[in-house]
């Protein structure tokens, strides 16, 4: 459960899109121009090697990390590319400093392995290996977290697979609770 940050200063819209077992983060870039971000296995998830072995080593032990990236031009792009790829898209405010350190962050983290850069067809993703390995405990879902906490937002929740809701009640709730005392 994904509880966005309250009233955030000078708010843009982020968004995770959900890919069943993975979900991204999707940044905006500028005025128009939105970025995805997402993390995963390196032979698993950036170069398709899904046979048993690389599955049950993904699953069980330290492996390469990689971190994946893809552009859309315009908000329509990625709602028409997660419709045709039957992701799940979630929508929300963050405050926009936030928005542009956690962007910084990780383009500088991509960037700074891009000597590995592979293309994945498959995802639609351009993917780096990462310095951070990928095991059970900090998987996609455990780095997407991470990335919403940057953002200050708060995750409750069991996270090891993709199931992201977004709590907007809590929105609700806060701003009664808030116009209520603050009268």
């Amino acid at each position: 459960m994904i509880l966005p940050p309250i009233q955030p200063d000078n708010p843009v819209m982020v968004y995770v899109a959900e890919h069943g077992m993975h979900a991204r983060l999707v940044l905006p870039m500028d005025q128009r121009r939105l970025i995805q971000y997402a993390y995963g296995d390196w032979k698993y998830y950036a170069l398709n090697q899904q046979d048993w072995e690389n599955t049950i080593a993904a699953s069980l032990i330290p492996t390469q990390g990689a971190l994946g990236r893809r552009e859309f031009n315009h908000l329509a792009e990625l709602q028409q590319v997660s419709q045709q790829e039957r992701a799940t898209l979630l929508g929300f405010a963050v405050a926009g400093a936030d928005a542009i350190q956690l962007l910084q962050a990780l383009n500088q983290r991509f960037d700074h392995q891009i000597h590995t850069r592979v293309q994945n067809l498959r995802t639609g993703l351009t993917l780096v290996q990462d310095e951070q390995d990928y095991t059970l405990f900090h998987n996609s879902n455990h780095e997407l977290v991470m990335w919403l906490k940057a953002l200050g937002c708060r995750v409750r929740g069991f996270v090891l697979w993709a199931n992201f809701d977004l709590w907007t009640d809590y929105l609700d709730w806060w701003s009664n609770i808030r116009s209520h005392f603050l009268r």
